[in-house]
């Protein structure tokens, strides 16, 4: 009897070991998920390009917003535009198919170039921050010319990139899978965790100390615990509203990236075959991190009325209407009125002859005269030496 039932159970375990793909079959997403999956990242990725292209060309075009701010904002459309183009096509490939397709340096390259972005656009952000601060509280001590401006977005990109180079030696593919997160190994976490702080928390820290400081400079919190605008400092209203766009703007990059540094460090074991948990947990981290290159046009034409001026001027170039409507005035330094020959024309003016009866009768002098104490001589005296 012991001995049939051993039989019984060596047979179950020889049938299941012959099926390897039975568990991995159930944990495969549904053809609903995957058109739910490929609709989101297909809509998100499709704003990210037209909205990131606009603004780098609104800005090339359009002079009021060829400024300072503007160099980091181009960088970091740049960006944005790298991440859309060089991640989320072949991120949203591999979630769909269920495997890695592509070779194992195909992969390492995905996974360096969605580590570099975010990189790059935290030390934008410095950059950023510290120009406001000078530019508000300190304008005459320090200021970001183009030229410096230049400097520090190279610097920010040469620095990121060699930053996280080891990316190309812990990630990998092995049995048609690109890895999701960085491997379990110390190595890995410890870079994980330098890369968190010295990547993410320090840079954040920093913007948020400069950014509290030009808070406090522009406004003050008065006895009953208002917030109420400073009267006697001289912040034009245009800068303000800059303040508030790119405090809106870190405060989106940081809810929106902080999942992603975090799951380097803490997330789900993988295994060679990825299970439904690991695939869904990685997507949510692709969306929130994808939504935040795709929110960044949004908040510029929101926040920034030069931007929105730029886009009509970029949408309209060929037709005359943006010039004869009276939003905007077209000097004769601009690109557009040089190429469209529009701009301002001197119309001759005809001289009016002015006679000595004109002038008195326009300042009425009889009646002005019989309201003085005395009366003045018709022809009163030379008095000039």
């Amino acid at each position: 009897m012991s001995s049939s039932l051993t039989e019984r159970k060596s047979l179950l375990e020889a049938s299941t070991s012959s099926w390897p793909n039975a568990s991995t079959a159930s944990d495969e997403l549904t053809s609903g998920e995957v058109a739910v999956l490929g609709l989101v990242f297909g809509v998100l990725w499709l704003v990210s390009i037209l909205g990131n292209a606009l603004v780098c060309l609104v800005i090339h075009r359009s002079r009021r917003t060829q400024s300072t701010t503007n160099y980091f904002v181009v960088s970091m459309a740049c960006a944005d535009l790298l991440m859309s183009l060089g991640c989320a096509p072949f991120v949203l490939l591999q979630v769909t198919a269920g495997q890695w397709p592509l070779s194992a340096a195909a992969c390492k390259v995905v996974r360096y170039l969605q580590h570099l972005c975010p990189g790059v656009q935290v030390y934008v952000l410095l950059s950023i921050s510290v120009d406001r601060f000078y530019t508000i509280v300190y304008p005459l001590s320090f200021k970001v010319s183009r030229e410096k401006a230049k400097k520090m977005i190279l610097a920010s990109w040469l620095f990121d990139a060699a930053f996280i180079s080891p990316c190309f030696f812990f990630y990998g593919s092995t049995n048609s899978h690109c890895d999701f997160f960085l491997p379990g190994s110390w190595g890995s976490i410890a870079y994980a965790a330098v890369h968190l702080l010295v990547g993410f928390l320090v840079p954040v820290g920093l913007i948020v100390s400069f950014y509290q400081r030009v808070v406090r400079y522009i406004w003050r919190i008065s006895a009953d615990g208002h917030t109420v605008r400073r009267t006697m400092n001289i912040v034009p209203r245009t800068k303000v509203k800059t303040i508030k766009m790119f405090l809106m703007l870190n405060s989106v990059f940081f809810l929106t990236w902080t999942p992603f540094y975090i799951a380097q460090l803490w997330h789900p074991k993988e295994s060679a075959a990825p299970t439904r948990q690991e695939v869904l947990f990685f997507t949510a981290i692709a969306w929130i991190c994808f939504s935040s290159t795709a929110s960044k046009p949004t908040l510029y034409s929101v926040y920034n009325a030069n931007f929105r001026r730029g886009m009509r001027e970029t949408f309209c170039m060929s037709s005359m209407k943006c010039y004869r409507s009276n939003v905007y005035t077209i000097t004769a330094s601009s690109r557009m009125a040089k190429k469209n020959y529009v701009g301002a024309v001197d119309l001759p003016v005809q001289a009016k002859t002015i006679t000595k009866d004109s002038v008195y009768d326009a300042f009425d002098r009889e009646a002005k005269e019989k309201k003085v104490a005395w009366p003045t001589n018709a022809n009163p005296l030379n008095t000039f030496v």
